[in-house]
């Protein structure tokens, strides 16, 4: 019986639909055998021995037979699996697999984890996983075997090794590159002159002009668009000398402003006006809408041409207000555009990146291993397009190119998509700023393949060890290999550290190249990234690859 006491009305029926429509799903007898198949050879393991191993401990046959060649440790490791629950709010999980993007992932693990006819078990899993949570909130692997809707759940070890292979392969591969890299940029780093890091200043501390927040909502007719933005400015405009350099910062997908206003105001603090837009078809309201039911999906693929477009409409707006809010001192002439994962994909986009869609439809193919680059999910969603020629024929021939943009920083970035001809065209200032843990979009195909696609003259590559995509997944990562008090605050005094790196390197290369003031220079060189790495989080820079690298970066998968 489900029962769902405290929750209102509209939030209880929705699930009860929800739950009623995973059980119609199901036939009158859910899954009675796991088969694990193996090329022409299969094993059979019949459900109520599952059910008793996972109560009890006790083996009967087959399991017995399967289960004797591991040790008791690694028998109860087994069981725990099974039985691991987690606890899971229905409508989230039953909306994110009715997303485009989640039903892509249903349908990667669907091609190995099959219905009785060996059939994709895409549509078997999400009502096994429904009907699972709808019992009681929380799921463990035995209940979706239980309810697996077909007489037997079909696991194909084939492809699971493939697919962990390529996943194996692809660690092996990030270790070198990362060790190569860092080699390098020790190297870069020893060369003369030696740095003095005490007489640079410490970019890491807020600058003398303060900081203060205005709020916009733009109004683009020509795309019936209205979206909010934040403005970030010294607190004391008169007081900034010279020109005031402009700095825009992209969100990711499910994100926010709000996520960067420390960056923003530390930026701001440093003499430079500061915008924020808000991305409304890829940001955390509508990924919230989804997530409760009040939204079919959490982006909208048209995002791909609208996010560079809401930062030109926005630079617009600013040119609009220079000479009443700024005195027209803005220098809109010389933009830095910062983004973070999809918004490092708008500053590249803006910068004058093209999407190469034939390329991307080659490697969203079925087979397409979205554990080794889940960032696919995402970048296969820009595909939708193709019923849209005109949109095709600007993300992908004609560029969304913002000539006012004179800077690039993109901060993990979801980038393959662009591919090699696309990331070419792109002949102004890059900075790539990569994860070596990054499971969302992972270092090697989204940022040191697109870095290697570079042939302007000033680019940069930031490497950092032991660093996720974003804080929460750093943070996620390092709790799943310790969880040890001092280890964790250890972690979190690190990732106040590379926050407090990344400020600086937005400040110092807005001055370098938004405001011209090359006295910043040095703080663009290995030399002082390596001299202010910690043990905790290495951090590395390389201008270009070193070419032992080549033969690793020639992967279809990259």
């Amino acid at each position: 019986m489900l029962s769902l006491p405290g929750l209102p009305w509209p939030t209880r029926a929705l699930i009860l639909s929800l739950a009623t429509l995973a059980a119609a799903a199901l036939p009158a007898a859910a899954a009675e055998e796991v088969v694990l198949d193996f090329g022409p050879f299969s094993r059979t393991l019949p459900v109520p021995s599952l059910q008793k191993f996972a109560a009890t401990g006790e083996l009967d046959e087959p399991l017995s037979t399967f289960l004797r060649r591991l040790s008791p440790e690694q028998r109860e490791t087994f069981r725990v699996a099974l039985t691991a629950n987690r606890a899971v709010d229905l409508i989230p999980v039953s909306q994110w697999f009715y997303d485009s993007m989640g039903e892509q992932t249903l349908l990667f693990v669907g091609q190995f984890t099959q219905t009785s006819a060996r059939l994709n078990g895409q549509r078997a899993l999400r009502a096994a996983i429904i009907q699972a949570v709808a019992e009681d909130q929380d799921i463990s692997l035995l209940e979706v075997i239980e309810r697996f809707p077909t007489e037997a759940m079909r696991l194909d070890l084939v492809q699971v090794l493939q697919r962990a292979n390529q996943v194996i392969q692809e660690v092996e591969v990030t270790q070198k590159v990362v060790a190569v890299i860092k080699q390098q940029s020790l190297a870069d780093a020893a060369q003369p002159p030696p740095l003095d890091l005490a007489a640079l200043p410490d970019l890491t501390q807020p600058g003398p002009y303060g900081s203060r927040q205005i709020s916009l909502v733009l109004q683009d007719r020509a795309r019936n668009r209205i979206y909010p933005a934040e403005l970030v400015v010294p607190q004391n405009l008169a007081a900034v000398p010279g020109p005031i350099p402009v700095v825009v910062l992209s969100h990711g997908l499910g994100d926010s402003p709000a996520s960067f206003l420390d960056i923003a105001a530390h930026v701001a603090s440093h003499g430079f006006v500061v915008a924020l837009p808000e991305h409304i078809g890829s940001n955390f309201t509508l990924q919230q809408a989804m997530l409760t039911g009040l939204s079919r999906e959490s982006f909208k693929a048209e995002e791909f041409l609208d996010r560079p477009l809401d930062v030109s409409f926005l630079l617009d707006e600013l040119a609009r207000m220079n000479t009443s809010t700024f005195d027209g001192r803005l220098n809109l002439d010389a933009v830095t555009v910062v983004g973070h994962s999809l918004g490092g994909y708008t500053a590249l986009a803006v910068g004058g990146g093209t999407i190469d869609f034939e390329r991307l439809a080659q490697r969203c193919n079925p087979t397409a291993n979205i554990v080794a680059d889940a960032a696919l999910v995402l970048e296969c969603r820009a595909l939708d397009l193709l019923d849209n020629p005109p949109a095709v024929q600007r993300l992908g021939q004609e560029g969304v190119e913002d000539p006012r943009v004179k800077l690039v920083m993109a901060f993990t970035p979801v980038s393959n998509l662009f591919g090699p001809s696309g990331i070419r065209r792109l002949q102004l200032p890059v900075m790539i700023f990569g994860g070596e843990f990054d499971i969302l979009a992972p270092v090697v195909p989204q940022q040191v393949a697109a870095f290697s696609w570079l042939t302007g003259p000033e680019r940069y590559l930031y490497l950092a060890e032991n660093t996720s995509h974003s804080p929460n997944f750093t943070r996620l990562i390092n709790n799943l290999l310790s969880m040890d008090e001092y280890f964790e605050q250890s972690i979190e005094e690190a990732l106040v550290m590379t926050r407090g790196v990344n400020k600086s390197l937005i400040v110092a290369f807005s001055q370098v190249y938004g405001a011209g003031r090359l006295e910043y220079s040095p703080f663009l060189t290995a030399a002082y990234v390596e001299a202010i790495s910690t043990n905790d989080r290495p951090l590395h820079l390389v201008r270009t690859l070193p070419p032992q690298l080549e033969p690793l970066l020639e992967s279809p998968s990259f």
